[in-house]
């Protein structure tokens, strides 16, 4: 509906002035039913036809408002499931580091880290943290790593495991690197790796058997020092 004539005197009773305006109140904090039911499309005045006009506006903003509020709960839920899988996948790559890094304490102060697989960079600082914190914790006197799993080895490899041995010796705690096959000694040989003051076993049997001799070895000289002292 169109006013018959744009400059003429528009009348309207003050009572719906106030109805718009409070329709206006409704719309700004989004109640659209109430704002509706205020507004009048039944006159034939030029005031109705902005009446008209103004519900057919908030109509239309009605719809946008509940077209934005379903895509924003959709958005929410899958920003929820979403969470939910990162937080299921790290707590996999958790379990895995884990299964990837198992510490063994084979005897009282003595741990072993058997090594089985690839060892890049990010798995050798792990591996180096997870075996740091153990010795700590269990005021640990040697660590054994065991490479029996490993096959092949090249020098960053190598490379990974002499600062590993590094770091424990850093807290005190002997290393001892064992289940070096003859081709890993072929390759360290020629590579010319450093293995100054890292232990070499060829298995983890002889590993613990070197442990329990020192062991042997230290108590009978403690007793004979107290037998003379």
């Amino acid at each position: 509906m169109q006013p018959e004539d744009p400059n003429a005197i528009v009348e309207f009773s003050h009572e719906r002035l106030e109805d718009l305006i409070q329709a206006l109140a409704y719309a700004a904090i989004d109640d659209f039913d109430a704002c509706m039911s205020l507004m009048r499309e039944d006159g034939a005045d030029t005031f109705a036809w902005l009446e008209a006009g103004f519900s057919d506006f908030l109509g239309q903003l009605k719809i946008i408002k509940a077209d934005l509020q379903g895509a924003l709960s959709r958005a929410e839920v899958s920003n929820r499931e979403l969470e939910a899988k990162l937080e299921t996948i790290e707590r996999q790559q958790a379990a895995i580091r884990e299964l990837s890094t198992p510490l063994i304490e084979v005897w009282s102060g003595v741990l072993c880290l058997p090594v089985v697989g690839i060892v890049d960079s990010q798995r050798s600082a792990e591996m180096t943290e997870s075996l740091l914190e153990a010795i700590v914790n269990k005021q640990a006197r040697v660590a054994i790593i065991d490479i029996t799993g490993i096959d092949a080895m090249d020098t960053k490899t190598a490379d990974h495991f002499i600062k590993m041995a590094k770091a424990v010796r850093l807290l005190g705690a002997d290393c001892i690197l064992s289940g070096i096959n003859p081709a890993i000694a072929q390759t360290l040989t020629h590579i010319g790796v450093d293995l100054t003051g890292v232990r070499t076993m060829r298995n983890l049997r002889d590993a613990l058997q070197s442990f329990l001799r020192d062991q042997s070895v230290h108590s009978m000289k403690f007793h004979a020092g107290q037998v003379h002292g």
